[in-house]
């Protein structure tokens, strides 16, 4: 019998089924849709791109096919096929016979699972001849006969082989439990098929894996204790491999769908999970391993959005390679639910195992170290075009003395070399805020002319929302410290320069190394964040639709800039905590001043000179 690796891509709505039953399983159900069944059927039928095939048993006797129908009808799969049989007996090398009969054959294919619990196998049952429109009227006993004969044991070979799933996710699992405990649980039973059902969106499978609790009585479990600095090396390094393995995964997966709003929620999350792994990374006494909950945090979000996929035009096995990743993730989340002696562990090698899943010999070999420079195709995905080249060998250092001139005799150098390695200090504050003022406008009207995606109508709010964020973010400084020893601005965090631009967080769109040593790139990557927030985020999720009006697009942008898109709605949320509430209400003050007056609080970064 002929074996069809299935593509149950897309198809999957996928969820894990919570409680778990019986303490140790996990149950992974899948649902396969009717149209990639019916996909699946028109292939082992040879039907054509325009559905069209045809089967004959000899030279007189063939039938033409076309119009195959699959659909769920009170929880049966029902299949439907436009025949023309032509049936007759070669006499003197002509055929002799009736003239060709068409119809339409109705049955109804009943799933089950295969005798190893690794496949679904159908059995069709109840099958009819019909007119072409479907009524009653048998067609003659030959054209019957010729049709149950050639179609319906092609109908009945299909077979959805998950058996490779099955033992991918098997290993996935062990691969993630502890590796020191006595003995280690393991799987006590290798994962299987255990049924299989209609649905109104399809057949639903469901996967099934026993997980053999430890040998051992754990008592009331411990605090945490603080990581030591070994422990707190290694789980950088998870992190890092996590952070890199969400990149591949989800710019593969971005750039294979054409819904921009699908495309948007990858990179959204994206965003999220490297700000959680920027402020974790600079946990000052982190406990536990703080990858598990990065891990499992970023899966709830991915979940759901490869859901949202429509199902991939592929001929071969990629999209079980999808469904194996999605099992493997609802399984490892069910999993952690199991309780602490399991001891979920994310590791560099299971991630990477996890990736094969998905990408087969695609998958890197490791996905550290992450690369520092501006990515091409990760740019595109946000819908920007490259910023630009670098601005050319690094100036000279300054002398000290020259640090101490008045800014303004720099003036004719290009504006941004002219604030190069300049600390702001009291003696030239007027002439740097105004040299800085410049740049900031400069680099708006460039970022402006070259095919801003700001609608006309929202444009005037967002010069002063430049203005503002620098200010917010920096007080429009890049260097701080001596004059003789500047050094770039830079947060606790590892936001960078002017606009505190996180390069963790955005590299590969932006170059992470020009992030600290251009401030002109730095602002020129700040207005391109604040855009792609203020157009990709509060206006597409219509912010200015509450109460609050075109503030709230202000507002909302902010709120994603400083924090990630998670933060958009902080501003109007109830349950926003007092020190966001408090940037928030500092950030919205200066802007109303400056969108105002055109200027900043000095006074609130400097001491003004007389």
């Amino acid at each position: 019998m002929m074996r069809i690796l299935t593509t149950l891509v897309a198809a999957i709505a996928l969820g894990v089924s919570l409680p778990l039953q019986a303490g140790n399983n996990l149950d992974v159900p899948l649902v396969v849709d009717v149209a990639h069944l019916e996909g699946l059927m028109a292939q082992q039928l040879g039907l054509d791109h325009e559905g069209r095939g045809r089967l004959q048993s000899d030279r007189c006797n063939l039938i033409d096919m076309e119009d195959l129908q699959l659909a769920m009808v009170d929880r049966r799969l029902e299949v439907s096929l436009a025949l023309n049989a032509y049936t007759g007996v070669e006499v003197f090398g002509s055929c002799r016979g009736p003239a060709p009969l068409a119809g339409r054959l109705q049955l109804e294919m009943k799933p089950a699972v295969d005798a190893h619990g690794g496949a679904v196998v159908f059995k069709a049952e109840g099958a009819e001849l019909r007119r072409p429109d479907g009524s009653a009227g048998l067609l003659s006993r030959p054209s019957r006969a010729l049709a149950e004969s050639l179609i319906i044991p092609r109908f009945e070979s299909v077979i959805v082989d998950v058996s490779g799933l099955l033992a991918a996710v098997d290993g996935l699992i062990e691969e993630f439990m502890p590796a020191d405990s006595h003995p280690a649980p393991r799987l006590s039973e290798r994962g299987r098929l255990t049924s299989v059902s209609g649905e109104a969106e399809g057949l639903r499978l469901q996967l099934a894996f026993v997980v053999r609790a430890p040998e051992r009585t754990l008592a009331e479990p411990a605090a945490e204790p603080p990581l030591r600095p070994a422990e707190q090396l290694e789980w950088a390094q998870v992190e890092d491999e996590l952070d890199g393995f969400l990149t591949v995964l989800i710019a593969r997966m971005a750039s294979q769908v054409d819904d921009r709003d699908l495309q948007l929620d990858f990179l959204s999350l994206l965003l999220d999970t490297r700000q959680r792994i920027a402020e974790a990374l600079v946990d000052d006494d982190p406990v536990a391993d703080p990858v598990r909950a990065l891990f499992l945090d970023a899966w709830t979000g991915l979940r759901p959005l490869l859901v949202r996929m429509e199902p991939l035009n592929v001929a071969d096995d990629r999209d079980l390679r999808l469904a194996g990743f999605i099992a493997a993730g609802d399984a490892l989340s069910a999993l952690d639910t199991l309780g602490p002696e399991f001891g979920l562990e994310i590791s560099r090698e299971g991630l990477r195992r996890m990736a094969r899943l998905l990408m087969a010999g695609d998958a890197p070999v490791s996905f550290t170290p992450l690369p520092l420079i501006e990515d091409p195709a990760l740019r595109r995905l946000f819908g920007l075009d490259p910023l630009g080249p670098a601005s050319g060998p690094a100036l000279p250092t300054l002398h000290w003395w020259e640090r101490l001139m008045p800014v303004a005799h720099a003036r004719v150098l290009p504006l941004a070399e002219s604030l190069r390695g300049v600390v702001a200090r009291p003696a030239i504050l007027e002439e740097y805020l105004d040299l800085v003022a410049q740049l900031l406008d400069a680099l708006y009207e460039e970022h402006m002319d070259n095919g801003s995606r700001i609608p006309v109508e929202y444009r005037e709010l967002f010069h002063p929302l430049v203005r503002a964020t620098a200010w917010r973010e920096s007080c429009w400084r890049h260097y701080v410290g001596p004059v003789d020893e500047p050094r770039v601005i830079r947060s606790p965090v590892g936001a960078i320069g002017m606009m505190q631009i996180m390069g963790r967080v955005w590299r590969g769109v932006y170059d992470v190394n020009r992030l600290e040593a251009e401030l002109e790139y730095n602002i020129a990557a700040g207005i391109e964040i604040l855009e792609h927030y203020l157009v990709d985020y509060a206006i597409r999720r219509g912010e200015h639709q509450h109460p609050g009006g075109l503030d709230n697009l202000v507002r909302a942008t902010y709120a994603a800039y400083n924090g990630g898109p998670r933060h958009l709605s902080r501003h109007r949320n109830p349950d926003t905590s007092a020190s966001l509430r408090a940037i928030d209400e500092a950030f919205w003050e200066e802007f109303v001043l400056i969108r105002d007056e055109g200027w900043p609080p000095v006074s609130r970064c400097f001491s003004v000179p007389d």
